[in-house]
């Protein structure tokens, strides 16, 4: 971004002076949400971060140093002349201040010096340096956002201004100065005087704005021209230059930067070969700034390796291990293995089928790694019958990455692994479940400072040659994420106890699938077919023309143009008027194309994303297989994705329908055991809501007792509506809901929301006890917990964005519950496996739900069974109440 200046003067060399808080700002408001894994946000040093390394490449100065507004001092020297000076600035939010430790480390890093002195404010100092920098025949570069640096640049400065985020900067010398502004340096506080700077709440003459300013400055040169010639300004403006003669002064004096500031240039300290690259490196990989690393100055390219090596050494990790190759049933014979302190174990498949088996990856020791090839005369009979004793050994817990990938394909030929011991992709989520960095290259990156070949695609005639690296960087991990996970007890407990328990688990419900009627869907495709064509036409009546529906420019022309429907309070984009469904919920009643819309929406969608496409997701058997996620959702719940079964509507009539599709095999029939209330009953518990716990062990209906405890009558004097109110705020207060919230959902007026809200909170004290404390939780602590220490970290909450802030509190509240919800029913499953297992297959995990097949003539025992074990499956205060249904299909429970 310097190139047009970067070029060297012989013999001249280069200062760099960075206005660090304006950076700093920049940078933290660039990146709001940026934080560590450990929630310590970073946004101000990470954009602080990519304009130094930025002024290292483009610019290579000689010399860097950082002005600094040191806090609460700064402006004390300008507040004397003018009280009122900057009283329009707010002041910075609490996780910016709590950034400037950081930034120390990374000057340190860099060898900056900082400069900060009481009565003078940065660019005071930048002013002083450049000075300083010209008499030892020095050029300087001032980067600010800051324009009252333009009155410095001369033949030896020059001005970097920040005009928007990082990168949109725009380089000043005295030639573009008169370009841009049609000014001299010194004309250019005379400018600033005559019209003000509102960013600074400086007073200039009221009504002058910048062409009335240049205007005069033209005609008159200077201020002192403008009034030594005020006899020749008439009108308006001449009484205004005389009503605010006292202001522009005044503002002259406030905007002219101190050229002599008590500090000293020391050009041994600020040179740029100060740099401790190795700190700045290990800095820059502690904060997690991994693009940055990759971005470093050729210069650094050395260091950078010496650290990787010193990185991978330290790490345990050694590549150069030459990997033992098993082709033949000879050499499989004679592989012997010892794992004494567990088996690293990743499958290698091709294709999408986990049944493609190409290669198996064994090491059981850090120093060894075995790859047995199925992609020559190997087969899976021969491979099984050798490793059967060994993957079934429970004593010999097996590691891997996403290791539920390779017990399906294992599964594939009849071997069963168990147990898990540790899998670092799941074991890196438990520890930051904000993570994103959950593929077994971003790890190794992150965690190991690896620099090498993708570990994840490896096409199979690579996966010899990589095998090394992929077994070390497990090994790796696990040793680094077995420490960490120590020092949070609770943590480590959560992996052993429920999170590696469930894997094997998921993988069986995956290898097993859910069998589907294709036959059914083909012909509920019919139909929609002809139903979405009737809308069609319905819709078109309506709007008198055909257009396309799906088309949200074709849409609200027809809708806010042609049929003249009410637009307010409906959002407003760049294209138009929004004709998103929420949007949409606003005209409802109004005009019937309205619920068309709607009813050609859910079809069109439902048909395209199930009804057409799981036929062509299942296999030869006719079974679907899901895939259930343990890192995803930061509350731990499971995500399901290819296809996502969670998603099909369950109170549509549609959704029911598509869900019917979904069929026992024959001679089998379903089973579903749901938790009801689950989400309520734990907050009750958690919340210490004693008259809340008692009233769900006694079996009231907590929906008419709540609504009878806050409009005051008796349980039996409640109404539908009463009780309909009473649910929605019930569940909705897990979730923040707020006055406007409830009066949408119930039809309250916002004041009766309120109200009810309120009386609500009076009667379910400690729910909002509860509240307070989580939030205030999540604001000290940076994380909120489940009951059985799962983690969240809450960074957000400390966001300077009331959008953002306030969306962190609420995922934060609504977390433990949810949490403790998603590790009771992975208890639940783990329990149903132990003890079900042989007479019922678990299918499908869904939301407080869980589907098994089983004969039919068993139905009734496992049902029974399903209820008693999920019920007791932990010892609470309050009674967790099971409702099973028994069916043919799906949709059907």
């Amino acid at each position: 971004m310097f190139n047009r200046y970067n070029q060297d003067v012989a013999g001249v060399k280069k200062l760099v002076v960075i206005d660090g808080k304006s950076v700093f700002y920049r940078g933290y408001y660039a990146m709001p949400n940026l934080a560590t894994k450990d929630g310590r946000p970073t946004g101000g040093v990470y954009g602080f971060a990519v304009m130094a390394l930025e002024v290292i490449k483009k610019f290579k100065p000689d010399y860097v140093a950082v002005a600094w507004d040191k806090p609460k001092t700064n402006i004390r020297r300008r507040v004397a002349i003018f009280p009122e000076y900057k009283a329009n600035r707010k002041p910075a939010p609490p996780d910016f201040y709590e950034q400037v430790p950081i930034l120390h480390d990374l000057l340190k890093a860099f060898g900056w010096p900082l400069f900060e002195i009481d009565d003078h404010e940065a660019d005071d100092i930048m002013a002083t340096l450049a000075k300083q920098a010209h008499a030892k025949h020095i050029n300087t570069l001032l980067i600010t956002s800051d324009y009252d640096v333009l009155q410095l640049v001369n033949d030896h400065t020059q001005a970097a201004l920040l005009k928007k985020g990082l990168t949109n900067i725009q380089i000043f010398d005295e030639p573009k100065l008169k370009e841009v502004f049609d000014l001299t340096p010194q004309q250019f506080i005379d400018y600033k005087s005559l019209k003000g700077d509102s960013s600074d709440n400086i007073p200039g003459i009221r009504g002058v704005g910048d062409k009335t300013a240049v205007k005069l400055i033209h005609d008159y040169r200077s201020l002192d021209g403008v009034y030594q010639n005020l006899d020749k300004i008439t009108g308006s403006l001449k009484t205004k230059l005389e009503t605010d003669k006292d202001k522009a002064f005044l503002a002259r004096e406030l905007v002219i930067l101190d050229e002599e500031v008590p500090v000293k240039l020391d050009l041994n300290q600020a040179d740029i070969n100060n740099l401790d690259a190795k700190q700045l490196i290990r800095l820059l990989r502690e904060l997690e700034f991994r693009t940055l690393i990759n971005q470093l100055p050729d210069s650094m390219k050395a260091t950078q390796e010496e650290l990787k090596t010193e990185l991978a050494a330290s790490s345990g990790l050694d590549f150069s291990i030459k990997p033992e190759i098993i082709y033949t049933a000879k050499d499989l014979a004679g592989l012997k293995l010892n794992p004494k302190s567990g088996l690293v174990i990743q499958a290698r498949t091709v294709g999408p089928n986990f049944s493609d088996l190409s290669h198996l990856i064994l090491s059981d020791k850090p120093n060894r790694t075995v790859v047995i090839d199925l992609t020559g005369q190997l087969d899976g009979k021969a491979l099984a019958d050798k490793l059967k004793s060994l993957m079934e050994d429970e004593s010999i817990a097996k590691i891997g990455h996403n290791i539920k990938s390779t017990i399906k394909a294992l599964m594939h030929l009849g071997l069963d692994l168990e147990p898990v011991g540790h899998d670092t992709q799941v074991s890196a989520f438990l520890i930051n479940s904000l993570s994103r960095e959950l593929d077994l290259t971003g790890l190794a990156q992150k965690e190991l400072g690896y620099e090498g070949p993708d570990l994840e695609d490896v096409p199979p005639m690579d996966v010899q040659s990589v095998a090394p690296r992929i077994t070390a960087v497990i090994w790796g991990l696990y040793a680094r994420q077995t420490k960490d996970m120590k020092s949070i007890p609770k943590i480590s407990d959560l992996a052993q106890n429920i999170e590696f328990p469930v894997i094997p688990v998921l993988a069986r419900m995956e290898h097993k699938g859910i069998l589907l009627d294709s036959g059914y869907l083909k012909k509920m495709s019919s139909e929609l077919e002809d139903q979405i064509s009737d809308i069609q036409q319905n819709i078109y009546g309506h709007a008198n023309r055909e257009f396309n529906i799906a088309s949200p420019g074709q849409l609200a022309e027809v809708l806010f143009e042609e049929l003249k429907l009410p637009s307010t309070g409906v959002k407003k984009g760049k294209t138009g008027f929004s004709t998103a469904a929420n949007e949409l919920d606003k005209l409802r009643g109004l005009h019937p194309i309205i619920d068309l819309i709607t009813d050609y929406r859910e079809h069109t969608k439902l048909k395209s994303t199930y009804v057409d496409t799981l036929p062509k997701l299942a296999d030869d058997r006719g079974r679907l297989h899901t895939n259930f996620s343990l890192v995803v959702a930061a509350t731990g719940r499971l995500s399901s994705s290819d296809p996502n079964l969670q998603n099909i509507p369950v109170r549509t009539d549609l959704g029911r329908r598509i869900r019917q599709a979904f069929v026992a095999g024959q001679g089998n029939v379903f089973v579903s055991a749901d938790y009801s209330q689950f989400e309520l009953r734990l907050a009750a518990v958690m919340a210490g809501d004693d008259d809340l716990v008692e009233a769900f062990n006694d079996g009231l209906d907590i929906h008419t007792r709540t609504a009878a405890q806050v409009y005051g009558v008796a349980m039996d004097d409640v109404n539908k509506k009463q009780r309909r109110d009473a649910k929605v705020i019930n569940f909705g207060v897990l979730y923040g809901m707020s006055p406007h919230g409830l009066s949408q959902a119930t039809g309250m007026t916002r004041d009766e929301a309120k109200e009810f809200i309120d009386r609500y909170f009076e009667l379910r004290q400690p729910l909002l006890d509860f509240i307070a404390a989580t939030r205030q939780k999540a604001l000290e602590e940076g994380y909120v917990e489940t009951m059985f220490g799962r983690r969240r970290p809450t960074p957000d909450v400390k966001s300077s964005n009331f959008v953002v802030r306030e969306a962190a509190y609420r995922q934060a509240v609504n977390m433990p519950i949810q949490g403790t919800e998603a590790d009771l029913m992975k208890m639940a499953m783990i329990k149903i496996d132990e003890e079900l297992s042989a007479e019922a297959d678990q299918l499908l995990q869904i939301h407080d739900s869980i589907l098994v097949e089983v004969p039919e003539w068993k139905a009734k025992k496992v049902a029974k069974e399903m209820k008693d074990i999920m019920e007791n499956i932990h010892k609470l205060p309050v009674s967790l109440d099971v409702d099973v249904e028994i069916g043919q299909n799906w949709g059907e429970l």
